[in-house]
């Protein structure tokens, strides 16, 4: 038979068991739905890309990134983060440019 000491440990010990559970399982279930597809801004959701890096010191860069299929030129530093200037669209891809090329045939 348990003493009163040992109650609150016991009680203490089921309920973390259980967070741990909860934890455990809402983690799970967070990575199967973004393995799906599933966002929070579904629907406003654009994917942005990092295409190319240039250290140009100590603590600055200058990167290429694309949002919405438009090309930016980026600064980086001790400063923050600053939006140089539009690059315009990016490029088409190859695979679109070959096939348009060449009609008939698969590429």
């Amino acid at each position: 038979m348990p003493s009163n000491g040992d109650v609150p440990f016991t009680s203490a010990a089921i309920s973390l068991a259980v967070i741990l559970l909860l934890l455990t399982l809402a983690a799970w279930a967070a990575r199967r739905l973004r393995s799906r597809g599933f966002s929070l801004s579904a629907g406003r959701a654009t994917q942005i890309a990092i295409i190319a890096t240039r250290i140009v010191g100590p603590q600055a860069s200058l990167l290429i990134v694309e949002a919405e299929q438009r090309r930016f030129l980026v600064g980086t530093g001790r400063g923050g983060i600053t939006a140089i200037t539009p690059l315009g669209a990016a490029p088409e891809p190859f695979d679109s440019v070959l096939a348009r090329a060449t009609p008939g045939e698969e590429a």
